[in-house]
């Protein structure tokens, strides 16, 4: 009798942890995202949702030269992020060059000037962005 409880209680343990292995994680909601009017550069689209973190940011101007590390957190999926930025780095004369994805996302554009690398990391709930935008290297003669 005691065995046959035993039995019971592992089969049920091996079942709950199997089990617990194969659930579907669960995904935040896919949502269209929309570009804010609030943007630090006029042809570097983000999310609306998302707040600019200013002291975890640099930027240098000089001329036609920018150079700068933009920091942004908000709520949003990995997906709906890259599909924001596929759907409006273009209109904005950005060519997307790449993208790689695994648990974060990163993205490469360039236009015929600059060179721009959007990150998308997670710390629990949040997403973090990091835009780096650098001028790309004139060719020599």
């Amino acid at each position: 009798m005691i065995k046959r409880k035993i039995s019971i209680v592992v089969f049920l343990l091996i079942f709950f942890f199997m089990g617990c292995q194969t659930l579907p994680y669960r995904q935040q909601k896919e949502t269209l995202l929309k570009p804010t009017s609030l943007s630090r550069f006029e042809d570097l689209p983000v999310p609306e949702n998302f707040i600019y973190l200013p002291l975890k940011s640099f930027v240098f101007e000089r001329g036609n030269i920018r150079i700068g590390i933009l920091k942004y957190v908000g709520k949003a999926s990995s997906t709906s992020i890259v599909n924001f930025f596929k759907q409006n780095m273009p209109s904005h004369n950005w060519e997307l060059l790449n993208i790689l994805e695994g648990g974060s996302a990163i993205l490469n554009f360039r236009n015929q000037k600059e060179s721009c690398i959007i990150s998308i990391d997670y710390k629990g709930k949040k997403a973090f962005l990091t835009i780096s935008l650098s001028p790309l290297e004139e060719p020599s003669l």
